[in-house]
């Protein structure tokens, strides 16, 4: 499967897939080095429902954003470091997973990144880097998860 650094790389190839629907725009990150990738989790009275509710990356001092919902990926860029936090009065937490580190990627070159949807309602994004090592971010049935590879 061939991989593309953004998605006007993929639909200038004739890739575009009509399920995939991306609100935002996917920054150029192929070459860069990662300072940082966060996930933050989402639970609702002690229960994790979603490991990777928000993805928040930093490459080269610049912070993005990404969520994937229901196959929808949203892209942002963000100012600052993200911060964990909670809705006491409802129970929901949203605790920060240092994935970065976890996987060994930071400090390390992201090679390519690739956006896939998958029917009927999900997503998946994969990192690749430089050291071998890959992180997936998947979202079906409603709930985004990520795992080291």
């Amino acid at each position: 499967m061939q991989a593309y650094n953004d998605i006007s790389a993929a639909r200038a190839a004739g890739k575009d897939r009509a399920v995939m629907e991306i609100i935002g725009h996917p920054p150029k990150l192929a070459g860069l080095l990662c300072d940082a990738l966060i996930c933050e989790a989402f639970v609702g009275n002690g229960e994790l429902l979603a490991n990777a509710n928000v993805v928040h990356l930093c490459f080269e001092g610049v912070w993005y954003r990404l969520v994937l919902d229901c196959g929808v990926m949203i892209w942002r860029q963000s100012i600052e470091s993200p911060k964990p936090w909670a809705i006491e009065e409802l129970g929901w937490q949203y605790p920060h997973v240092n994935v970065g580190e976890m996987a060994g990627v930071i400090g390390r070159r992201l090679e390519y990144y690739r956006m896939d949807s998958l029917p009927p309602s999900g997503a998946d994004v994969m990192f690749s880097f430089d050291n071998g090592c890959t992180v997936v971010i998947n979202n079906a049935e409603d709930r985004s998860t990520f795992r080291i590879t």
